[in-house]
Parts: structure tokens; sequence; C-alpha cells
């Protein structure tokens, strides 16, 4: 009969008996891939932390959708200006706790156009703190190389800042889709890939992300169906909101709850975006800012949808309401064109828009570029633009190009 055979292993382990040490590197081996578990029991149960009462809670993500021009960004402002004044939330006038917030902003100049919006807005300037690049090395001659941001490589480069900042209470990201490295949008597994480490940052500095998304062109009525991208960027929010226009007031907002996991969903707001002055070292500048209603609203997002699937509509108008909330302030043609691509919006029907509305087209100086601007009787809202009778592009008939656009383009 031949002897049994016992592996060097288990022979070790005979030989020292039960006391024996485990050895380090065999105990890693085995234990790599092993289920982690924890009782519940374990877990001490905590509130949610709000930052805006039952509407957005800190240590969670927040997405925020609508079409070009309706005042997302506006209502970013507006939040920011709240947050870091400790001033209080619409409706319910609660008091925010005072902190710091961060922006990461695609397609708003922090110069012209998102300083003077959150001046405007009230907000303390010095708590606000602007992404501008990540360091990605330094030249043979000690210069800084940088790069543009991005969720999927530079999180942990975040963390680190949230650390050192010590007390911010919101992070935007406007919009999202600006920041998703090589990450496929419309790929549930990938999207779900970035994010979770994301809501996981957001938990572990207890930090609000507000997320900034734009609607796609589907002629469904279900909100949530409409936030660009893969719908995991609303699965895995924890509160997704609509801002959708007022189908029987042009001037008039909606902010809408799409969903809201840890807060009711019942109610919404209405706002208005108004004109404003703020003063700089160049003299007043004109900017707009949000204008929240004291009383809350019922009208539910896919409802919102509905009326506006209802509506006829076009690219071109959702062009000329986008253009017109862009060019508050003279802006270059080379900067228009990125932000139109950036919102969706086509050169072809960015230059319908542009010749619909009479936009202004100068050269800046004798060998600069081209230079945007709004008619001088048009209102500098886009709102207050809106004019009843005004006809849709069905109405308009083909509009001819002109020659002068060819030039105009600086890409």
């Amino acid at each position: 009969m031949k002897k049994p055979v016992v592996l060097p292993e288990a022979l070790a382990i005979l030989n020292q008996g039960d006391h024996a040490e485990k050895d380090p590197i065999q105990s890693s081996l085995t234990e790599k891939g092993a289920i982690v578990t924890r009782r519940i029991s374990d877990i001490e149960a905590k509130p949610v932390n709000w930052l805006w009462n039952r509407r957005i809670a800190r240590g969670k993500v927040t997405i925020v959708a609508g079409n070009p021009g309706l005042g997302k960004s506006q209502v970013t402002a507006s939040i920011a200006a709240i947050v870091t004044a400790g001033g209080r939330w619409p409706v319910d006038r609660s008091v925010c706790a005072p902190g710091d917030v961060v922006f990461l902003s695609a397609e708003d100049d922090p110069a012209d156009t998102l300083r003077p919006r959150l001046e405007a807005a009230g907000a303390k300037l010095g708590r606000i703190h602007i992404l501008e690049s990540v360091i990605s090395g330094y030249t043979g001659t000690g210069d800084r190389e940088t790069r543009s941001f991005s969720l999927e490589q530079d999180l942990s480069a975040l963390s680190t800042k949230l650390d050192e900042l010590g007390t911010v209470a919101v992070v935007f990201i406007d919009p999202m889709t600006a920041y998703l490295g090589r990450v496929d949008s419309h790929r549930n597994a990938e999207v779900r890939a970035l994010l979770a480490p994301l809501s996981e940052m957001a938990a572990r500095h207890d930090v609000a992300i507000i997320g900034v998304s734009h609607l796609n062109k589907s002629a469904g009525t279900e909100a949530m169906m409409r936030v660009t991208g893969s719908l995991a960027f609303v699965a895995a929010a924890r509160a997704a909101y609509l801002v959708a226009k007022d189908p029987d007031d042009p001037a008039r907002r909606f902010f809408l709850p799409m969903k809201n996991n840890i807060g009711p969903d019942s109610t919404g707001l209405a706002f208005r975006i108004e004109g404003a002055t703020v003063e700089s070292s160049a003299g007043p500048l004109e900017t707009s800012l949000v204008v929240w209603e004291s009383e809350p609203v019922t009208l539910t997002a896919d409802e919102a949808m509905q009326t506006s699937a209802a509506e006829p509509s076009s690219a071109l108008s959702e062009a000329e309401e986008w253009l017109q909330d862009v060019l508050i302030n003279p802006t270059s043609a080379s900067e228009i064109y990125k932000r139109a691509t950036n919102a969706g919006i086509s050169k072809k029907t960015l230059r319908r828009a542009s010749e619909s509305l009479k936009i202004r087209k100068d050269k800046s100086c004798f060998q600069g570029g081209w230079v945007w601007s709004l008619p001088a009787k048009m209102p500098k809202e886009s709102q207050d633009a809106q004019q009843k009778g005004m006809g849709t592009f069905d109405d308009l008939g083909h509009l001819r190009q002109s020659g002068e656009e060819e030039t105009v383009v600086e890409l």
C-alpha cells in the first residue's frame, strides 16, 4: 500500500500544532477575493445630514438636469450663495450652515460669467474655489504642465484637496459629461463604475455632489429617461431635479423633483431669472440671478415633460433661448461655438439662431476674432426676449446662410 502524500503546508501545520502562527504572505493569498460582511447590528444608525432640508443631502450625489438656456447654472450659483453666506433656503426659509463650495465649470468663464452671477446672488466669494486644472508634470525648464480634471483619474486628488480645504459643503460639476475622461456616458457599466467611487468620496467627506446635465432629444415624457447619457447617472444619484419652463409663463421656471430616495418628492419650486448689475474694476457688469418664489408647486417632472412634448418646439427655438442666455455679455465666436458643442447644439442650428435673433457680430480689433452680442433693443435676459406670437422655425421658413458667418467661425 502506498503511503499517503502529505503536502509541505499541511506537514508544517501538523508539526507546529494548533498554536502555530500563520504566514502573512500565505494568509494574504488565501484571503484575496474573500467575501467581507458586517452585521447590521454593528452599524450605528444615523440621520441624513441635509444641506437643503429634505431636498439635497450632504454625502450624496444629486443631479440637476434641463434643456439649454433655462437656468441650471444660475440655480447652482443661487445654491452656492446660500451655502457660502449661511443664508435661508427658499420656501421653508430654513437656515443653511455656512460652508465652502468647489466649482468644476466647463462652460462658464469664471471672470465674466461665474463671478458676476455669484456676486449678484450674494455669495461670499472667499468661500468659493474654482477647480482649474490638474498638474500632470513639469517640463525640463521647470514649468508646470497641466491637464483637464477627469472623474475617472483624479478623484484621489480631489479628495486630497477637500481634506486640505476642510470646510467644503458642496462640489458642483457642470456639466458632468465634460469630466468623464474616457468613460462612455451611454454605457451603464462604465458610468456605474465611475459614480460608485464618486458617491463613496461624497460620503467620506460629507459633501454634497451636485452634477449638472442636459436633456436628450428623446420624444418620451418620463423625465428620468430624458437625462443625457446612461440611466445610471440618475440611478446612482440619491436625488435628481428637473429645470423646466412654465408653458403658461415664458419668464417662469420650475425646479421639480424627478426622484428623491431619501426624502419626499411631492413638491417643487418656481423661480425667475432677473437681470442684475455688479461693480468691478472695469466698471458695472451686467449679469443675472435667480429669484425664488415663496410658495411650492405641485406640478410633477413627468407632467412638465408631457406639457413640453405637447408644445410645438424645435432645435432652433432651444438654440435661440440658449444663445440669449449666453450673450448676457458679449462673447467671442470661438467661445460660443465651443460651448454650443458642449450643450449639444449643432453649428448649423447655432448659425440659424444667430440670424433669427439678429445677433451682432463685430471684430474685436484689426487682427482679433469676432465677438457676438445681442442687438441693442433686445432684452439681456432670454425669458424677457420671448414675445407672444413669436414664430417658430416652421413659420420662419428657410433661412439664408450669410457669407459673413463663414468668416466668423474660429475652430
